[in-house]
This record gives structure tokens, sequence and C-alpha cells, in this order.
């Protein structure tokens, strides 16, 4: 998420400069417009184009495209959010004597209300059936449908019950029925929470990774010490898959023997082809890699006997046929147990490969920068491709040899200054006097023109602490441990629940961030025609629920900060014996040097078995 994260900042700050250059130019025909259709199109395309990228960096070759497009669309929505507030704030303008009788908020109010109520159906509605459908395992497209909006519809009637009983409550307390603000304040004040946990971890995680990484040496021990896991976390998974590859032979052997049986039921078409698609499915990973296949075990691991009546590990009895509930189950499991063995795999390649860089730089023998010849007979595109892969060998040697470090530390240092100046606003929010340094540096470049609108210079100071505080939020989703399958991991390599799973979340954030965003810096958004205001004014028909949250946020961020630096959330996750890349570093010293004298031998004999293996990986932002 770190490699993501700064290759994701320069991209933003360049799309962002790009629309606001034809913002400008746009402004300079249509001037009548506060905000131009041209610039808002040029902002939406830009949002776009990150958001696609974002989901091609992480998703794996085997996600659809039509959850691709699903997940893109998600992101672009739930960035749209965070990317109007500036804009917002750059255009609000304080209601005058004049203005009474006809306030209303300025031009941005009509695309807070698109993105509000689209991300609310997607969060609420679109993502969490389609999640619970991919995790039905069930064989055709309306089978799953079912499947997945009966979860949802568990989930949300209960939900909808604890609401009803919030309505009826204010109700009686206001004398008045409010419905819509209350489902509002219910699922913003839900997202606040989140926000608050997820930012007290990354302002302390973000700026101490970047400096961490910056030194190759203890990244080098630390990959030396997480290969034992990595290598055991291959190993099980290439075993689950074995496991449920013996449990589809059984199933294969009982419905091909049917008709052999007295007592056999009688199966439909339907039945025959759900056992088709499970073999079809089993027989795709029958045949894995030279160092899967090592990993494999010859004995059976399952708890199965053969006598018969008697219930097996799997749910089903040994004389028993299978049903298409049980079809389903083993299919999801099936499903779940390849893309683990990708995944697996994926990450102990990456281990190889940072292994193979750290040492290069602890040792300083980074490779010399490959010149491309370039043959007088290629084509003119073949040349251009030659000398472009000689100036990337030249800057990635010049980046790793000279560059690197520095940079990390210096991002490293700035980012624990945001995190401080971050930490300090939001621990003086119950103050009645504005302390927020990010208050006072916006106050300096608040100047309204002849219009009473502000400059470009105010919006964009006005996004730096915003994006930041995005960054540590969705940084720390992105990398969180203890959700498992859901977490997004690197490069190309996120199946398709965890980049629903993500997106749902991501776009569930984005209303109570910039809510929050706003409380820290304090900015005076009453009596004005602030859009975001208007849209966010029902959380104060439920003061406990939206206003208060001054009063505990603070204390969760803190609390939060405080429990990382201290290291609680590795130490606590190493007590539960869930890998993490700092609970690894936990333990004495002696427990320590064996595992990473483990790591080198299972690194070197890697090494032996895969001679031609690359020694660097081939995303770019691997380098980090």
């Amino acid at each position: 998420s770190f490699k993501l994260l700064v290759r994701g900042v320069i991209l933003y700050l360049f799309l962002f400069g790009y629309s606001r250059l034809f913002s400008i130019l746009g402004t300079r025909k249509t001037t009548t417009m506060a905000i131009p259709l041209d610039s808002l199109i040029t902002l939406s395309t830009s949002l776009l184009l990150l958001a696609a990228w974002i989901v091609h960096h992480f998703a794996s070759p085997g996600v659809p495209w039509i959850l691709k497009l699903l997940v893109t669309t998600s992101f672009w929505l739930g960035f749209g959010g965070i990317a109007l507030l500036p804009i917002d704030l750059q255009i609000t303008t304080v209601y005058t004597e004049e203005d009474e009788g006809h306030q209303s908020p300025n031009e941005t109010y009509a695309a807070y209300q698109v993105v509000y109520w689209s991300t609310f159906l997607l969060a609420w509605g679109v993502l969490p059936t389609v999640r619970e459908s991919l995790l039905s395992g069930q064989f055709t497209f309306m089978t799953r449908l079912r499947a997945g909006c009966k979860k949802a519809f568990k989930t949300y009637a209960f939900l909808l019950c604890l609401a009803g009983a919030g309505i009826i409550a204010l109700a009686f307390t206001l004398h008045d029925w409010h419905v819509v603000p209350v489902l509002m304040a219910l699922g913003n004040t839900y997202g606040l929470l989140l926000v608050s946990l997820l930012l007290g971890y990354g302002l302390v995680d973000l700026p101490r990774h970047a400096w961490k990484k910056s030194d190759p040496v203890s990244e080098l021990r630390r990959r030396q010490i997480m290969a034992g896991n990595a290598d055991e976390a291959l190993f099980d998974a290439v075993w689950e898959l074995q496991d449920c590859e013996a449990l589809i032979d059984d199933v294969a052997t009982k419905v091909s023997d049917y008709e052999t049986g007295d007592d056999a039921p009688s199966f439909d078409t339907h039945y025959f082809h759900c056992v088709d698609q499970l073999l079809t499915l089993r027989k795709s990973t029958a045949n894995l890699s030279k160092d899967l296949q090592r990993r494999r075990t010859t004995s059976n691991r399952r708890n199965s006997d053969s006598n018969s009546g008697e219930i097996r590990a799997d749910g089903m009895a040994a004389d028993e046929y299978p049903s298409l509930d049980y079809l389903a189950r083993l299919n999801a499991r099936l499903q779940h147990a390849q893309a683990n063995v990708v995944g697996a795999e994926q990450r102990w390649n990456e281990l190889v490969d940072k292994a193979v860089l750290y040492e290069q730089l602890a040792n300083k023998s980074v490779p010399v920068p490959v010149i491309v010849p370039v043959i007088p007979t290629d084509s003119f595109c073949a040349k251009i491709r030659a000398r472009i892969n000689t100036v990337g060998n030249r800057f990635r040697y010049i980046w790793l040899t000279k560059l690197r470090s520095p940079f990390l530390r210096f991002f490293g240092m700035s980012s624990a200054i945001l995190s401080i100046m971050v930490l300090w606003s939001e621990a003086t929010l119950a103050l009645s006097v504005n302390v927020s340094p990010f208050a006072l540096v916006l106050s300096m470049v608040d100047s309204p023109n002849e219009n009473g609108r502000k400059g470009f210079l105010f919006q964009f100071t006005a996004l730096i602490p915003l994006l930041y505080i995005a960054i540590c939020v969705y940084s720390s989703l992105f990398k969180l441990s203890f959700i498992g399958q859901f977490r997004l991991r690197g490069y190309k390599q996120s199946t398709s629940v965890a980049c629903v799973f993500n997106a749902q979340y991501l776009v569930r954030l984005q209303y109570p961030l910039c809510y929050n965003y706003l409380f820290m810096i304090k900015y005076d958004v009453d009596n004005s025609n602030c859009a975001f205001s208007h849209v966010m004014s029902n959380m104060s028909t439920v003061p406990f629920l939206g206003t208060s949250f001054s009063v505990y946020a603070p204390l969760l961020i803190l609390a939060l900060c405080g429990f990382t630096l201290c290291n609680g959330y590795a130490r606590l996750l190493a007590t539960l014996g869930i890998e993490h890349e700092d609970s690894v570093l936990f333990g004495d010293h002696e427990t320590l040097d064996e595992k990473a004298k483990e790591g080198i031998t299972l690194l070197r004999r890697h090494a032996e078995r895969n001679p031609a293996s690359p020694t660097s990986p081939t995303d770019a932002a691997s380098l980090l």
C-alpha cells in the first residue's frame, strides 16, 4: 500500500494540475459560471483515470472485467466527494442581508447529491450483494444473485430494525418524524467511527513505515525473518487445495457410479452441469508449477473414515450423496483455495525479489544500468523503445543508489510533521478557540476577489491536509491484516472479493472523512452557501451521532495513535498468531536469529532451484 501511495499521490497531483489548467482555460471562456462544465468533465476524467489505475494495479488477472468496471466506478465516485470539497470551499461565500429568503447552496450541491446517493446505493446495496454473491459458490448467475440478496437481506433487516427503533425513539424526543435524516446520520456515524480508527493507525504507521524502508539492512533482515512464514503459508495453501481436489474426486466418483446403486437418487441436468463446472474448475489448477508441485503431500490430511454413516470433516456423511448446497460450498472452498495458492505464490515471489533488491542495496552491489542497443535496421518504434529502456535503466540505477533513501527519509519526516499537525487539530476540536495550524494557513490565503471567490492557492492549500488524511485512512484500510481474504494485496494479487470489499468501504468512508476534515480545520461554514454543509445538515438532527463527534473522535484517534506507536496492533496480532509485517520482529534475539538463518537458507535454496528467476520485480512501484 505504501508503494501505491507514493505513485498515487504523484499521479493525483499531476491530474489535479492538469484539471486546474483546463479549468483556468475554461473560465476564460465562461466567466459567468463558477464551475465551468469543461472543468468538471476534466476533473471527472482525471479521477476516473486514477481509479482505473488503482484497480489495474491491485486486481489479479482472474478478476472479471465487469467486476473491474464496477470497482473502478465505485472508486471513481469514492474520490468524487473528496475532490469536490476544496472546490466547494473555494467558491463558498457568506450570506448577506440581501440573500435572506433565497439562501441556497453553491453550484457544487448537485454534484454532491449525485455522488452521495450513488455511493450510498453502492455501499449499502450493490457492493455488499455482489460480495456475498461471489462468496456463495453457486454455479449460475441467478443462483449467485439470489444467495447474495438473501444474505444481504438478513444483514440489513437487522440494521433496519435498529434504525426503526432509533426513528421511533427520536420521534418521541423531538415530537416529529425524521426517517431520511436518521438513516443518513446512522450511516455517516458508522463511517466516522471507522475513519477515527483507521486515521489513528495511519497517522503513525505511514511516516514510520517510510522511515523504516529507507534502511535496506533492516529491511533485508525483515524479509529473511518473514521468509519462513511465507514459505509455510505457501505449503498450507497447496495442501488446502489438495484437500479440495480430493473431496471433488470423491464427488465425481459417487456421481459417476450413481446408476449402479439401488438407492441412488435421480439427478437432473442442472445437477450434472454443476458437477461438470466443479470438475472443470478443479482441472484448471491440476498442473501447478514445479515449485508448487514439490510442495504437494502424499498423505491424506482430511479427517475422513471409511465406515458408512460417519460424518466427515467436510460436513457430509460417507454414504451420503452430495447435494447442490454441498456442491456450492465445495465450489466456494475451491475458489478460495485456488486464489489463496496464487496469492501465496505471488507473495513468496515478491518477498524473494525484495530480498535480492535489499541485499544489493545493503552491499552496494546494484547492477550497473544496461544499455539497450539500437539496431539501425529496426523500425522507428523499436528504436524509441530501446532508448526509453536505456533511460529507464539509468534512472533506476540513480534512484536506487542515490535518491531512494534520502527521499524516503524526507517523506517520513514530512508525513510525521503532517501527522502531528493533524493530531493537534483533532485534539483541540472541543475547544472554543480555533488553534488548528491548517486553519491558520487557510486564513492566510483566504483572500476573496470582487465576486467573493477565493483563488487557486486557497483550493490547493485546502487540498493538502484533506489528501493526507485520505491517504492515511485508505492505506490503513488496504493493509490491515485481520480482514484476511478481504485485504488488498500487492501488484496484481487481489481477488474479486477483496476488490469489491475495499471499494465498498472506500465509498462508505468518503463523506464521513470530509465531515471530519471540516470539523478539524473548524472552517466557518455557518450562514454560508457551502454545499457540503447543506448535504450533511441532517447530521444535526441526531446530535449524539453527528455534532457530538468533536467529543469522542479525538479520544479514539489519540488512543489508536498511542496504541500504534507502542506497536500494540502488531503485538496483538503476534499474540493471536496472525502474520503481520511488523509482528515478525517481536521476540528474543535468539528466536529472531534462528528465523533469519532459516530464511537465508530458504532464499538460497530457491535461488539454486530457480537460477533463471528475475532478480527484480517488474512493477516499477517495487523500487520503493
